[in-house]
């Protein structure tokens, strides 16, 4: 979840009287204020599956309308951010000016720099970085569409780096290859911690040392496309990957809850009737090798990964054994741009709280910004049979 500076501007997101808008900046210009009327954005941490995954690699998209503009939009790459808009601030002041570079200036024009003040604590939002992959023009405005990096990534792997190869030198060539920065540690904690960041000790009152993620690629499948490989690095930290607000290729899981949800600001949600509970993980390595953990009593996450050991997915079943979740969709009028993929927000019933991980993320703004929270899971009846 995506922290701002200023607790006025914290109070102010929350509030049920909020105006919007984006700024999208190149450069060498910055498109802001009432010529982008409209937008929506779409997130996910899941592929084409209908169920929670490891591995899944996803591209972020937004489409976005500008009015008035005549210039050229296809191949540029643009930050898009949100702010927030206070019309009682009046005329734009000087110290209304001193959080901007004058290189960021530089780039406004006159209008847009009268219409500075209006930004509530002068604080910008980040949401993406973006490349235009398509510009359609319709009369006075045009539709863009954006999305980040790993939309290129469906192209064949061909390594620059020499084989064999550790994951994270295989992870750092496909980032600079498809223009990211890859923004994974790889200095591991070496103990072991739960969810809510306590320690972890045995029944001797030792603690818990962290399983290893280390290993070696020795070499790549021909055709073998950029994704498929970060998917495969990916599911051997137990993780899925995608594009972060600020331009950096990142893996991650679900943790510990980031924000109760205030049900003045929501729909009713969609919520299944029972837990999801993982008890089992299945990897097929290849047509005559199949791994498994867990004893497949209740849910089973089932992925493909030719590079998995045994003493790999035990790393994994550490990460991911256990999790629970409700299948969810959800409604949120007061879309909340703090939010990020995988984030995890609690929503509190008459009867029960339930934690939520967002495997979707829906945004709409048309001035005001909403959002559809989803956590995706398959019934009951469609689980597979145990192990």
């Amino acid at each position: 979840m995506y922290k701002v500076s200023d607790e006025a501007v914290s109070e102010r997101i929350e509030s049920y009287s909020r105006t919007w808008r984006i700024m999208l900046e190149t450069a060498d210009e910055v498109i802001m204020g009432d010529s982008i009327m409209n937008a929506s954005g779409a997130l996910q941490s899941t592929s084409l599956s209908d169920d929670i995954e490891l591995g899944a690699v996803c591209a972020g998209e937004w489409t976005v309308e500008i009015y008035g503009s005549d210039k050229k939009f296809l191949g540029k790459e643009y930050g898009l951010s949100f702010y927030l808009v206070d019309y009682s601030h009046g005329d734009t002041l000087y110290s209304d000016l001193t959080p901007y570079t004058l290189s960021e200036l530089g780039r406004l024009t006159v209008e847009q720099v009268g219409r500075l003040g209006e930004i509530l604590g002068a604080e910008r939002i980040p949401m993406a970085q973006l490349t235009c992959v398509r510009s359609k023009k319709s009369g006075a405005s045009t539709e863009l569409t954006l999305a980040d990096r790993l939309y290129f990534s469906d192209r064949e792997y061909t390594p620059t780096v020499r084989l064999p190869a550790t994951g994270k030198a295989i992870e750092d060539d496909i980032c600079s290859q498809l223009g990211l920065i890859n923004g994974n540690s790889y200095t591991s904690e070496p103990y072991l911690f739960d969810r809510q960041s306590r320690r972890l000790f045995d029944s001797n009152g030792l603690r818990l040392r962290a399983p290893s993620f280390d290993f070696t690629i020795k070499q790549v499948a021909k055709g073998t496309t950029m994704r498929q490989m970060l998917g495969y690095i990916a599911s051997m930290h137990g993780q899925f990957g995608f594009v972060d607000r600020f331009g950096r290729y990142v893996r991650r899981w679900y943790g510990a809850s980031v924000k109760t949800l205030d049900p003045n600001t929501i729909d009713l949600p969609t919520l299944s009737e029972q837990q999801n509970i993982v008890t089992g993980i299945v990897c097929t390595v290849s047509d005559s090798q199949v791994l498994t953990l867990g004893d497949g009593s209740g849910r089973v996450i089932e992925f493909e990964n030719p590079y998995m050991t045994r003493e790999l997915l035990a790393s994994i079943w550490f990460r991911v054994g256990g999790y629970a979740w409700y299948t969810t969709d959800l409604y949120h009028r007061l879309g909340d741009p703090r939010f990020d993929i995988g984030d995890v927000v609690t929503y509190e019933s008459t009867e029960q709280a339930y934690e939520i991980p967002i495997t979707g993320l829906d945004y709409s703004f048309d001035g005001g910004l909403s959002a559809t929270i989803t956590a995706v899971g398959i019934s009951v009846e469609e689980q597979i049979e145990p192990i």
